[in-house]
């Protein structure tokens, strides 16, 4: 039998191992119009959950008023030219360091 508190906390953001806990990371970052998470947003645009896609692009949308023609359902390899595209206006607002060893290539 367990008891409570046995059972550590599943931790909560945009790495949790919850899907939902992700999600409602994501969407708290645009509804808060957080541009700290702008560089999270952009490496969720790279996940193998459309959902996370969808919502990140929303949110990014929201914070920045781009999508830079991000669409969530295309194939990767058209997603990989906008995700590019997200980078480096990334790295031209100053956050060159986020983006080392993330690519755009397929998942």
């Amino acid at each position: 039998m367990l008891c409570p508190g046995c059972i550590p906390p599943v931790p909560q953001g945009f790495d949790s191992p919850d899907p939902t806990a992700r999600l409602t990371a994501i969407a708290d970052a645009g509804e808060r119009g957080d541009r700290a998470a702008v560089h999270e947003l952009i490496r969720q645009l790279e996940s193998t959950d459309p959902g996370a896609r969808l919502l990140s692009i929303r949110s990014l949308q929201r914070i920045t008023g781009e999508t830079f023609g991000y669409d969530y359902a295309a194939p990767w390899w058209e997603r990989a030219e906008s995700v590019a595209r997200w980078q480096a206006w990334a790295r031209d607002q100053g956050g060159a360091s986020a983006f080392s060893g993330v690519s755009a290539a397929g998942e």
